[in-house]
């Protein structure tokens, strides 16, 4: 009930482009039969603006422990009849699993966001811009990482990975430093070469998140073109 409230109010909102399901919150995430029918649901009521399906693993920050070949098996059955427009795959889960999640996806018409999520610290810069680039490589059509800095200057590690990146690759780049330290990332990447920023409408799924709204005229200011 509170994620179709939710989703009737990003409807709603016109600073939010389109929706995260974070399906490793739910209380019945283990049950794919229950998900794919909520997953159907949010997918109407949030009409034109896409819906991100995410089951963020135990091994990244996430709250479900599965396997890779769970990981694999519960993502096929989304994709069967897939009521999502994008699809957060784990970078690091079995390599040959993720790849043929990926091309399973794209034969469904539905887009892969290859993800990487740091939360202890910022790896260095030249492992930043590889892991992004093997997602390229691995078939992703959105290239995410994202990292917890210690100091400004991994905050600055971060977006030079991104610049870097950007002039490599002509996917769009999602990139964040995380925490308060890191909030600059998710409005200046926009300068940098990143495409997307994540917002929160209420609580943060993630820490250094800022109000949609706010971001939303922030990303205008720094980047007043479309």
């Amino acid at each position: 009930q509170q994620a179709l409230e939710q989703a009737q109010i990003i409807a709603d909102n016109p600073n939010a482009d389109m929706a995260e399901f974070r399906i490793d919150l739910l209380d019945f995430a283990a049950n794919n039969k229950a998900v794919i029918e909520l997953g159907k649901e949010l997918n109407q009521i949030l009409k034109n603006k896409p819906l991100i399906a995410t089951i963020r693993t135990a091994n990244e920050g996430g709250k479900l422990k599965v396997s890779d070949a769970e990981y694999e098996k519960i993502y096929s059955k989304y994709l069967k009849q897939p009521y999502m427009q994008l699809l957060d795959i784990e970078m690091f889960r079995d390599q040959a699993r993720v790849e043929k999640l990926t091309q399973r996806a794209h034969q469904k018409n539905v887009l892969v966001i290859m993800s990487n999520h740091d939360f202890d610290k910022t790896p260095a810069q030249q492992d930043i811009e590889q892991r992004l680039l093997k997602q390229d490589q691995m078939g992703a059509d959105i290239l995410k990482i994202a990292v917890m800095p210690k100091s400004k200057q991994d905050v600055l590690t971060l977006m030079n990975a991104t610049l870097n990146v950007s002039q490599k690759s002509k996917k769009p780049l999602l990139t964040m430093s995380m925490g308060r330290l890191g909030t600059i990332s998710r409005i200046a990447t926009a300068n940098m070469g990143g495409s997307m920023s994540f917002g929160m409408i209420g609580e943060a799924s993630a820490p250094g998140q800022i109000d949609v709204a706010q971001l939303k005229q922030f990303l205008k200011t720094v980047q007043p073109t479309p």
